[in-house]
């Protein structure tokens, strides 16, 4: 059993670097505060000691253990040339708005997300037609009224990301149905990121936006990568799954002399998180999922914070409107803890925290963050 109460030293990650030389408790960017599976490492080992550090291809046994992998875990069915590797997600996102949306055309997505998306289309010099998610009564829903309406004849591309960064949701099977008809009516393009597919909590089950209408992989372009899952970020590593020939020669094409090459450390990286790490994503999984339950019991006892129902991820998002604060992260930066801004996603008043950690530093963020709302209201100290 690996051992996620363990506090490592992160002090040189991006993660920690931002607040160095403070007491700070960096809980921002998406990467977990816990070792990679040992079986990674080894693998890694294993491939430096061989002193091979040339230009590398993609490896058969990669696509074998993908396809494999998408059989088994989602009944899909995906072909050898059909995947395309990319340095990142990120990459992904951009190639797609250079290689399928022309300069007159616009994209479209629903925020708040992640910061990327709301990024993409405007770097690639497209228009981004943004609809807003807001919370109800059973938590956040895809906005699938205000997508019906955003829809013009120049709309080209949605881009979509299931399970749902920053709102933890795993979107349902009637509104991932409702998009897809949406998109086949007007014959528009969809990416999906799916890279947080592996982080589900609760028992519920990812569905790929591919398999719930095959008539939609002609225009999808589907996005995953071993990073978040597996914490490997730092290596690098995605996926794109594009089956219509079409639309890949595209984005191969866009890629060219602007994505740079996967390098050979993410590749052997890839290959072990997906071939030897499953019982490690099971434990972390279930660890997680006793964070997020952590998280829900001491935002309980907090005036003026709420948060909804994390489905999937291990991301937070509290909605902080009640504080009434003038800056909110500079209020929580003041208390101890480095959180993500709402605002970069498209929610200002909202904050993200990433609680991919152990107990004992999420426990002492929640304590910090309850003395310093408890000062704020001039209430008495409010218990642990």
């Amino acid at each position: 059993m690996d051992n996620f109460d363990l506090v490592i030293d992160r002090k040189d990650s991006t993660k920690w670097m931002k607040y160095r030389d403070t007491d700070v408790l960096a809980m921002w960017i998406a990467d977990m505060d816990f070792k990679a599976p040992q079986a990674i490492s080894d693998f890694l080992k294993e491939r430096s000691d061989s002193g091979d550090f040339g230009y590398t291809d993609a490896p058969d046994e990669l696509r074998a253990v993908i396809v494999e992998r998408l059989k088994d875990s989602y009944d899909w069915s995906v072909e050898h040339n059909e995947i395309l590797f990319i340095p990142g997600v990120v990459q992904g996102l951009n190639t797609v708005c250079r290689s399928w949306v022309q300069p007159d055309e616009s994209v479209i997505t629903a925020a708040p997300i992640y910061p990327p998306f709301l990024k993409a289309p405007e770097t690639s010099g497209r228009k981004l037609i943004r609809i807003d998610t807001e919370p109800a009564s059973r938590g956040y829903q895809y906005p699938l009224f205000a997508l019906r309406n955003a829809i013009t004849a120049k709309s080209r591309l949605l881009l979509l990301c299931n399970p749902f960064n920053p709102i933890g949701r795993v979107l349902s099977f009637s509104e991932l149905r409702e998009i897809v008809d949406l998109c086949l009516n007007h014959d528009m393009l969809v990416c999906s990121d799916e890279i947080h597919c592996d982080l589900v909590f609760d028992g519920r089950t990812h569905i790929p936006l591919a398999k719930v209408d095959e008539r939609i992989e002609e225009n999808l372009v589907t996005l995953i990568s071993p990073g978040k899952t597996y914490n490997i970020a730092g290596i690098g590593g995605g996926i794109a799954i594009i089956k219509n020939q079409a639309l890949r020669e595209k984005f191969l094409a866009a890629s060219q002399g602007v994505v740079g090459d996967v390098s050979l450390f993410s590749y052997t990286a890839m290959i072990s998180a997906y071939r030897d790490c499953e019982s490690w994503r099971r434990q972390v999984l279930k660890y997680l999922q006793g964070n997020r339950d952590y998280c829900e019991k001491r935002v309980e006892e907090i005036p003026g914070i709420k948060m909804n129902k994390v489905e999937a991820t291990y991301l937070a998002w509290l909605d902080v409107r009640g504080l009434k604060l003038d800056d909110a992260p500079s209020f929580f930066e003041e208390a101890g803890v480095g959180l993500s801004d709402g605002e970069e996603f498209g929610g200002p008043g909202f904050m993200r925290l990433n609680f991919g950690c152990p107990r004992a530093i999420l426990t002492e963020a929640w304590d910090r963050i309850a003395q310093a709302v408890d000062k704020h209201f001039g209430n008495s100290h409010y218990s642990s």
